[in-house]
């Protein structure tokens, strides 16, 4: 008998979880339908906002210090925020605090907007901005992610973080490439008007999620700088998944080449606005063809072994994109960083989702949430003044033998991190 498309979580824990999951199988939960679709249209505004940023960045100043610049205003207030993010997504409605940040993101686009259509914009509005959308979405990510497991069962949870990690990849597809392309036709000022009008549809779709209450235990207790430390203890409890969180965190501070693809798209590989967008959006390319193997595979048992084979993989495609001079196999090599980082981000997530408990999971997405953005908000300052003093190219090279040494050092210090299995 075909199963009903507006199945519900709590009816399918009976499901035999020995049983392969279907590649598209969290599909058929309608909530977990809905809070993907508005987070993919969603963060389609939000790359095209990036990318609009960065352009306009450099166009205006004409250094890689100002872009690398930008990682720091992304940075800063997740760096205090996300702490009480995950505390404020484990006491309150998810889906309440999940459509504030949304209003919040269509705001600052507008802002943008209003800015840029006057000819009064300058470097400096778009750091206060993104510096102002960065807190916004420091209660967004674990508000979202803690989401997942209410909307499928526990045997469904790494097929659904694949699919909203495709989700959030497929929109990094389009969204730059689109931006780029709208940024040469209408021009940033129009471009922001239609990140402000995204997210409408975004916002509308999670008005049709039932309340997501949070366990009353969490909500007992309160937020607290004890309870707001907790998701930290819990990852620095586990030796493993602090190796890996660690992994991410080198990788992203010394190979986050989204600042630098201006550089590249202009000084070397000569092309244009829409060749940038297209460069921008390679990795999201890579990374859905990485998600589309994982779906088919199901729950694999060797995650260990995969974080650690995709990461020296991942380390050496950057070193072929830092030395490339040719504009296909720059993107080539990019679509292989996108792929090879976003299935071991799915790994890491999964680890994690599957070892917490509800009460805290906010908290412990969190602290994942930091690595995951705040890795690359500060890589992107540390690229930044790098490639003002190496060049970019050297800069990537430099991080990417960083990052094996620092692999090397994990593998030989910490036991279970390539033989983790679950």
């Amino acid at each position: 008998m075909a199963e009903s498309s507006d199945r519900s979580p709590d009816l399918a824990e009976d499901r035999d979880p020995t049983l392969k999951v279907r590649p598209l199988g969290s599909f058929q939960f309608y909530e977990f339908r809905l809070v993907l679709v508005s987070f993919m249209v969603g963060f389609v505004g939000f790359q095209m906002r990036q990318v609009t940023n960065l352009w306009l960045i450099y166009d205006i100043t004409k250094s890689p210090l100002s872009l690398g610049l930008l990682g720091v205003f992304q940075f800063a207030p997740m760096l205090v925020l996300v702490f009480v993010g995950g505390s404020i997504a484990d006491m309150v409605d998810r889906r309440k605090l999940l459509i504030l940040t949304q209003v919040g993101n269509l705001v600052f686009a507008a802002a943008l907007a209003a800015l840029t259509l006057t000819d009064s914009i300058q470097v400096w509005h778009i750091y206060a901005t993104t510096l102002l959308v960065a807190a916004v979405n420091s209660f967004e990510g674990p508000a979202r992610m803690a989401m997942l497991p209410r909307l499928v069962p526990r045997h469904y949870l790494m097929n659904a973080i694949t699919l909203n990690q495709a989700a959030r990849h497929g929109s990094m597809l389009f969204g730059p490439a689109l931006g780029g392309l709208l940024i040469g036709w209408v021009g940033a000022g129009w471009t922001y008007v239609t990140v402000a009008a995204i997210f409408i549809p975004t916002i509308g779709a999670l008005f049709f999620l039932k309340p997501m209450p949070p366990d009353p235990e969490a909500r007992r207790r309160g937020m607290s700088v004890k309870s707001m430390l907790e998701g930290f203890r819990f990852v620095f409890g586990n030796n493993v998944m602090l190796a890996m969180m660690l992994l991410d965190v080198i990788a992203m501070l010394f190979t986050h080449h989204r600042g630098l693809v201006p550089i590249f798209a202009e000084e070397i590989l000569n092309v244009g606005t829409f060749g940038f967008g297209v460069l921008m959006s390679a990795p999201a390319a890579g990374f859905l063809l990485g998600s589309a193997i994982l779906l088919i595979a199901g729950d694999v048992r060797h995650k260990g072994l995969i974080v650690v084979g995709t990461y020296v993989a991942y380390m050496g495609s950057m070193a072929i994109f830092a030395t490339s001079t040719t504009y296909w196999i720059s993107l080539l090599a990019l679509a292989a960083v996108g792929g090879l980082d976003g299935v071991g981000a799915i790994m890491r997530s999964t680890i994690l989702q599957g070892a917490v408990s509800d009460e805290i999971r906010g908290r412990a997405t969190a602290v994942l949430q930091l690595s995951n953005r705040g890795g690359p908000s500060m890589g992107q300052l540390m690229l930044g003044a790098m490639a003002a003093a190496i060049t970019a190219p050297n800069a990537l090279l430099v991080g990417s033998v960083i990052g094996i040494i620092t692999l090397v050092i994990v593998i030989s210090t910490v036991r279970g991190v390539a033989t983790y299995e679950s």
